[in-house]
C-alpha cells in the first residue's frame, strides 16, 4: 500500500470516523465530524489532492494550500514518518483539517484553523487509545488533546482551547502565520 492509499484508510478508519466537536471561540464556529476526513479521503481518492514523500527528513506531514516556493498546491508532504503508528495517523488527521478548509474555501484565522486541528489530532488519539504518558506535555498536540478530552466529556473545552491559542501565539514554529487569516482555495 502506497502513502497515498494508506492516507486514504486512515481518513476512514473508525477513529477517525468518530472525531466529532463544535468548535466556538472568539465569534468563530466549526463543526467536524466524520464526513470532513471522509471528504478529504475522496479528494484524495480522487486526484484532487496530492501525496509527495520524503520532503523531510524529520516525523513530519505538512499540508499546502498554495503554489508557494517549492511547494505545490494541494499537496501532502511526507517526512521520514514511522508510517504504522498511530503518531502518523495523528498527523495525518491534523493536515486533513487544514486539506478540508482548503477543499471548502472557508476563511479564517491561522489561530483556529491550527486549534482546530490540534483538537481533532486530539480527539484521534484519545479514540485510538494512545496513552497521554507518551505525550509532551505543553506540546500543542497535548495541549489538543485535553481540549479533546473536555470536549468528549460534553464539556465546552474552553479553558484548554484558550490554552492551547496561547500556546500557539507564542510558539515560534507558528510565529510567521499564526496571526495573519487562512483563506482556503480549493
Amino acid at each position: 500500500m502506497g502513502a497515498k492509499e494508506q492516507m486514504i484508510s486512515i481518513l476512514r478508519d473508525r477513529d477517525t470516523a468518530r472525531i466529532s466537536f463544535n468548535y466556538s471561540s472568539g465569534g468563530r464556529t466549526a463543526a467536524i465530524t466524520g464526513n470532513v476526513f471522509t471528504r478529504v479521503a475522496n479528494e484524495l481518492q480522487n486526484g484532487n489532492l496530492n501525496v509527495v514523500e520524503g520532503r523531510f527528513a524529520t516525523n513530519k506531514v505538512v499540508y499546502s494550500s498554495w503554489r508557494e516556493g517549492s511547494n505545490a498546491a494541494n499537496t501532502f508532504y511526507l517526512g521520514a514518518n514511522p508510517r504504522w503508528s498511530r503518531d502518523f495517523n495523528a498527523l495525518v488527521v491534523h493536515e486533513s483539517i487544514h486539506a478540508y478548509f482548503d477543499v471548502t474555501r472557508t476563511e479564517m484565522p491561522w489561530l483556529h484553523n491550527e486549534t482546530i486541528a490540534y483538537i481533532a489530532q486530539g480527539l484521534y488519539l484519545r479514540n485510538s487509545g494512545y496513552a497521554h504518558s507518551r505525550m509532551e506535555e505543553d506540546e500543542p498536540y497535548e495541549v489538543g488533546w485535553q481540549a479533546a478530552m473536555e470536549l468528549a466529556r460534553g464539556h465546552s473545552g474552553s479553558d484548554w482551547i484558550q490554552s492551547l491559542q496561547d500556546l500557539l501565539s507564542t510558539d515560534s514554529r507558528y510565529a510567521s502565520y499564526i496571526t495573519q487569516s487562512y483563506q482556503g482555495d480549493g
